[in-house]
This record gives C-alpha cells, sequence and structure tokens, in this order.
C-alpha cells in the first residue's frame, strides 16, 4: 500500500532532517535556505499540482522562522486545496497572540507543533496522529522536573524521596520521567545522582519506557528560574510536574495533583501549603502572610500562594507561558508562572498540600525576600 507523500516547505533554519525522519513516506522537499521560496506562486501552480497528481500528497508541511512567509505559503496551496492539511512547525517559545488561524484560507485539518530538537520523533508520531487518526493514542507521558543545588548534605532527603517517587512511577505512571536539574552545584551533588541513577538502572527493569531518571545541567545558578524555563523547552511531556526534591511533600499530595490535572479540565494546577506547612517558624509564617497580601495582585483567580513548590503544567499552554518567563526572577520565578498564567486567563485550580520544611534550606529570609520585592516590581513594570 503506498502511504502517500509529503511535500515539505522549509528555509532550512531549523536544519530538521525531513528526509530520514519521516522516511516512511516519500518527501517532496521545497527549500530556499534563509528565506521562502522564490517566486512561490509558481512552484505551487506548477510543481505542487503536479505532485499532487502524480504523487498524492497526504500533508503538506511548513516550515518558516517568518510568520508572514509561513501565512504565504499556506495560503497558496490553500487556494489550489481549500482541505489540504497543514502541520505548522514552530519554535517551543512563541510570541503572544501567535495563533494564526483566521488568517488561513480553507477548511482543512490545521495544526501547529512545536519543535524539540531532542526529541525529533515525536514529529513522525505527529504525522501519523494527523494521518491516521484512527490509531490509538498513546497515554499521557509525565516529565517530573526536580531541582538540586548543593544537596550532598541533605541526600538522604532526596534519596528517600526518589525512593518513593519511582514506586509512583513503577505502579501508575510508567509513561514517565524523573528529571533533575542541577542549578549548578559546588558540591558533590550530581555525582550523588549519577552513583544512584547507575545503581537503580542496573537493578531495576524495561518498567520505565519513557525514561527513568536524567540528569541536566544548568550552566549557571539561576535561583530555581532555570529549572522551569529549561525544562519546559527542552523536555517534551504532556504534563508537567515541577517539585522540590528535599522530600518535602508527600507522595499522595503528588498524585492527587496529577489525577486533578489530567481531567483536562485544567491547564495549570498547583499546590498550596500556607494552611499546611509543619515546622514553619514565627518569621517564615509572617513572610509568608506578608507575601500573599502583596502579591494578590498578580495571582488568577482563586490562587493566594504563588511559592509553593509543587506544581503541574499542561504541554498545550507552555508556549503561551514562556515568553514570560525570565531566567533573571531566580526564586520570584513562580509569582512570574502565575502572572502569565492571569494574563492569558489560563484555567488554574489551587489544592492545599501537605509540606514539612527540611533542615538546610538555601533560602535566605532577608536576602531572597528583598530579591523577591525586586522582582514584582520590575514584573510590574515589564508588564505594564
Amino acid at each position: 500500500m503506498n502511504p502517500g507523500h509529503i511535500a515539505v516547505f522549509s528555509d532550512q533554519a531549523r536544519q530538521i532532517p525531513y528526509e530520514s525522519l519521516i522516511s516512511y513516506y516519500s518527501v517532496l522537499l521545497y527549500t530556499q535556505p534563509g528565506k521562502c521560496p522564490a517566486s512561490f506562486e509558481q512552484i505551487a501552480l506548477t510543481e505542487v499540482k503536479e505532485a499532487e497528481s502524480e504523487h498524492n500528497i497526504k500533508l503538506y508541511i511548513i516550515d518558516y522562522l517568518k510568520r508572514e512567509d509561513q501565512i504565504q505559503v499556506i495560503n497558496q496551496i490553500r487556494d489550489g486545496r481549500p482541505r489540504a492539511k497543514i502541520l505548522v512547525i514552530k519554535d517551543v517559545v512563541r510570541m503572544k497572540g501567535d495563533f494564526p488561524y483566521q488568517e488561513i484560507h480553507g477548511d482543512g485539518v490545521f495544526r501547529i507543533f512545536s519543535y524539540r530538537p531532542s526529541y525529533p520523533n515525536e514529529l513522525f508520531a505527529e504525522i501519523q496522529h494527523l494521518l491516521h487518526p484512527e490509531y490509538p493514542i498513546l497515554k499521557d507521558t509525565i516529565a517530573f522536573i526536580l531541582p538540586i543545588f548543593n544537596e550532598e548534605k541533605r541526600f538522604g532527603h532526596v534519596k528517600e524521596f526518589l525512593e518513593s517517587l519511582a514506586a509512583l512511577v513503577s505502579e501508575d505512571y510508567i509513561q514517565a520521567s524523573i528529571n533533575f536539574f542541577d542549578d549548578a552545584s559546588s558540591d558533590r551533588s550530581q555525582d550523588l545522582l549519577h552513583d544512584y541513577r547507575s545503581i537503580v538502572m542496573e537493578a531495576t527493569d524495561t518498567l520505565f519506557t519513557v525514561g527513568y531518571l536524567e540528569v541536566h545541567q544548568v550552566e549557571h545558578n539561576t535561583r530555581k528560574a532555570g529549572l522551569f524555563i529549561e525544562g519546559m523547552k527542552n523536555i517534551s511531556s504532556d504534563y508537567y510536574v515541577f517539585v522540590d526534591a528535599d522530600n518535602s511533600f508527600k507522595i499522595e499530595d503528588i498524585s492527587r495533583l496529577l489525577t486533578i490535572a489530567q481531567e483536562g479540565y485544567y491547564d495549570l494546577v498547583t499546590g498550596t501549603k500556607d494552611l499546611t506547612i509543619e515546622d514553619r517558624g514565627m518569621v517564615r509564617r509572617l513572610l509568608s502572610f506578608a507575601k500573599r497580601n502583596v502579591t494578590r495582585p498578580f495571582l488568577p483567580k482563586g490562587v493566594t500562594d504563588s511559592q509553593t513548590g509543587l506544581k503541574i503544567i499542561n504541554r498545550r499552554v507552555v508556549h503561551r507561558i514562556l515568553p514570560y518567563l525570565h531566567v533573571e526572577s531566580g526564586l520570584a520565578i513562580d509569582l512570574e508562572l502565575m502572572y502569565a498564567a492571569k494574563k492569558e486567563r489560563l484555567r488554574v485550580f489551587q489544592q492545599p498540600v501537605t509540606c514539612i520544611e527540611r533542615e538546610g534550606s538555601h533560602v535566605n529570609i532577608v536576602k531572597d525576600s528583598l530579591a523577591f520585592l525586586k522582582t514584582m516590581a520590575l514584573l510590574y513594570k515589564r508588564h505594564h
């Protein structure tokens, strides 16, 4: 059976190896590096129409950096084939409002795909889903993303949390990966993680189909901000679970939030520890109370706490959130994330969770509080 042909129009800026990635289909590749094809009207009216009649084109892939080039090529195709299936390649980070649906001619299937170079096979999976929607869709993938920074002295807590999380993954979420982001530690944290990973991987079987434990390196210390940004940009998953690695959250709460997120209604599910946290000193309680009040204007409706380190984000809104986030925000990246959710009118649900404050926290109450206020002022200025 002839699987059909795929026509690709590209400026080759992303250097995607289409012919090898989608070798099951015959690829008709139209490229002109650095710009949209010259005299595209002639190409569309001759080569593509001939290809349609001779080769039975099933899908058109449009891969240009410039939005106007994308629109031009798409509409040239749609003017000849109104129901042609179109797949547009985009970067993970997109400008606000970059949804060109009103400008597209015709009424065929139109999809936007976020390309991550580390996951090239996702493109083929997306193509298969477009061309064969009758095939079953894979179960949701989940990426647990955990920050570490100089955790050598507290590695016992990290190891204990890993063991609990591994049990959850092996029993209920086998399509999951556990990803550590080392925020430029200066101790042996990363070495300990690699040693632990080797021991566990030798003892386990093929149960972990996506990946059990990966360690990623952030080039310089970002005070948590790099965790969110690099995690969503470079890891592919249907759901991103951001959680502190020091065993301060109960596995039951993580599972509960995942259940809420996978219902599909909410774009972002966040925990709040303000009413349940154990062993918190009076100074921290007062600061937390003050933060809740000064950050209220920045938070989505129904959210009172931006700083609890347990959040789940749906893949479909990642490209809308990322343009708001800045690596310089440090620990205030949580607030920036919530502000992005408010500005984009995302559906956010807040759930109380149990949290134990561990000794050896890297938070400097005075210094980080002042930095938080500074970031809040910059956030207000930046987005107003």
